[in-house]
């Protein structure tokens, strides 16, 4: 599990809500929209998330930004974290990806940075893969103080 201080954790994720709305001009050759989503996690990766979206989209192609707030537990450690990942896809092929916000980790995930990989099966099944690697002290962050504070 643990490479040069990288771990690496997968979960599976359900799309729970989906609310769209477009922001592109009747007609245009790109439908663009703004999505808020919210998700649940299993496996190593557990818990909940919610995400806003930016998507662009026609009948060749889409593409999406998201930034997505995750509360929950990866491996052992509790805590929450943001993720900024984006993806583009052609026809079938599809590659999505991302990062941990640095200095966004909380509670037992302070200090957590790293990648995040999205994938979906071909039966539709969502998957979230982590590489990670957590810092004792990240720079800027007392670690004595009361993280509800």
């Amino acid at each position: 599990m643990t490479e040069s201080g990288i771990e690496t954790y997968h979960g599976e994720f359900e799309i729970t809500a989906w609310d769209a709305a477009a922001y592109s001009e009747p007609g245009s050759h790109d439908e663009l929209s703004r999505v808020s989503a919210a998700k649940v996690f299993e496996g190593d990766i557990r818990g909940t998330s919610t995400a806003e979206l930016l998507m662009a989209g026609n009948a060749v192609g889409a593409g999406y930004v998201a930034s997505e707030h995750f509360d929950g537990a990866v491996g052992e450690r509790r805590g929450a974290m943001t993720v900024q990942h984006w993806g583009v896809a052609e026809g079938v092929d599809a590659a999505s990806s991302g990062h941990i916000i640095p200095g966004s980790g909380t509670g037992e995930l302070r200090g957590i940075s790293g990648r995040a990989i999205y994938t979906q099966d071909p039966d539709g099944q969502h998957r979230l893969e982590l590489r990670v690697s957590f810092a004792d002290d990240p720079p800027g962050v007392d670690a004595d103080a009361d993280p509800d504070v």
